[in-house]
């Protein structure tokens, strides 16, 4: 590893990023993250190439990053956040970033947050964003790419769909970047607490606090929005995961293993060795940097 990049391990560390999500209650967690929240704004974007627009859906702002020399390829992008935090200004930029080089015409959704509803809440609006742009392109030219909660919300999209919405075409592809689902037994927990040790950014137990966030006080939230490796993967597409090493969420990587061959699903299990939460999406160092430029090059095709 470079040093730069030991080094911008040891300022994250220092900074104490994981103690922002452990050491006080629920409660005192959620009102922090919605006073944060308030304070954030939808970039205003510009490039000459694109059309850039937003519309809503179930009143929620959704950004179109659309090719004015027009594409019939397009990307669902979810940003992640603990389904707590909005999309950052600097996330969406990068979904900019990442249309440019692609060659995808782009979708950001700022979904509802599970600081004031359920989970199936925001299953819904992804959903009902999906139907959208299936007005637009046909279900094998749209991708999905989400992070870190995002990358579970975009793979839970198969079993949400297969639980009653079976009218709904499946994507063409999805990409999993560090899908951040709970923790479903005592090997994935044992896993996750020796891999906190290396990981800077995600706490181990924030993912048994996070079963009560993401009810939301709805006992009726269904298990495999929770524990996404138990789902139904019938008729799955073909997904691509990508983990860090070094990272909590690693921890499940195993059980999702399973569930793709159990279902028969064309999977491709990407391990960046000694690298962080959601690296390809953080191309600061040049460890990074090879993520995004791999993650660029896997869309594309």
């Amino acid at each position: 590893m470079s040093v730069k990049y030991e080094l911008l391990k040891r300022l994250v560390r220092a900074s104490g990023l994981k103690k922002r999500w452990v050491g006080q209650s629920t409660e005192a967690l959620l009102e922090a993250r919605r006073r944060e929240n308030a304070k954030n704004r939808i970039p205003e974007l510009k490039d000459d190439a694109f059309d850039i627009s937003q519309v809503q859906v179930m009143g929620c702002p959704v950004l179109r990053l659309i090719h004015k020399r027009p594409a019939n390829r397009a990307n669902l992008f979810l940003i992640g956040g603990g389904i707590i935090s909005a999309p950052r200004p600097g996330a969406v930029r990068k979904a900019l970033r990442f249309a440019r080089e692609t060659g995808l015409d782009v979708f950001v959704p700022y979904y509802p947050l599970c600081t004031e509803y359920p989970l199936t809440r925001v299953y819904e609006m992804i959903h009902a964003t999906y139907r959208e742009m299936l007005k637009s392109y046909v279900p094998q030219n749209i991708s999905v790419l989400g992070t870190s909660s995002g990358g579970n919300l975009a793979l839970g999209m198969v079993p949400y769909i297969n639980d009653g919405h079976g009218d709904t075409p499946m994507p063409g592809h999805i990409m999993a970047i560090s899908p951040g689902t709970c923790v479903a037994t005592d090997d994935e927990w044992q896993r996750m607490l020796a891999l906190e040790k290396l990981d800077v950014a995600i706490p181990a137990q924030y993912m048994r606090t996070a079963v009560e966030i993401m009810r939301h006080g709805d006992d009726s939230v269904p298990d495999y929005m929770l524990w996404l490796q138990n789902g139904d993967f019938t008729h799955c597409p073909r997904v691509t995961f990508i983990y860090g090493s070094d990272e909590t969420l690693y921890a499940c990587a195993p059980s999702f293993e399973a569930a793709m061959k159990r279902y028969g699903v064309d999977y491709k299990m990407i391990v960046g060795q000694g690298m962080f939460h959601c690296y390809p999406v953080f191309p600061i160092v040049k460890e990074a940097k090879a993520g995004w430029d791999m993650m660029v090059r896997l869309m594309k095709e």
